[in-house]
């Protein structure tokens, strides 16, 4: 078992990236982690808002991590080599994407609360 550093940090859903990096999702911290299996060593980044509930987590196939966040109803991406968020507000008021898929070019996120599925096309 492997417990992340902040303590109550109510981790969700996890994904992988190309180079076995593991990605958490941690809904009472509102922040997003990393954690490097061949180190041990843990990363967080606290998502942007006043008080994120960051939910769902998908990395694609550039390694750009994807995160949804709960309050601000917003699909969230963040480049690790940079080490910063942009924002994509949903367009539904309750989105509430609890998983997050995707392909090359793509990615798909399921909005639970309202019933419809929406695709995010980037180069």
């Amino acid at each position: 078992m492997i417990e992340p550093p902040t303590r109550g940090q109510g981790a969700r859903r996890v994904w992988s990236d190309s180079k076995g990096v593991v990605w958490v999702a941690e809904w009472n911290s509102g922040q997003l982690s990393r954690y490097d299996p061949k180190t041990g060593a843990w990363a967080q980044w606290k998502a942007p808002g006043s008080s994120p509930k960051v939910y769902a987590v998908y990395v694609d196939e550039t390694d750009k991590v994807w995160v949804a966040d709960w309050s601000a109803q917003a699909m969230l991406r963040f480049d690790p080599a940079t080490q910063q968020f942009e924002s994509y507000k949903s367009s539904t008021p309750t989105a509430n994407v609890r998983q997050i898929h995707g392909r090359k070019g793509e990615v798909w996120t399921p909005e639970s609360a309202a019933d419809k599925l929406v695709v995010y096309r980037y180069k």
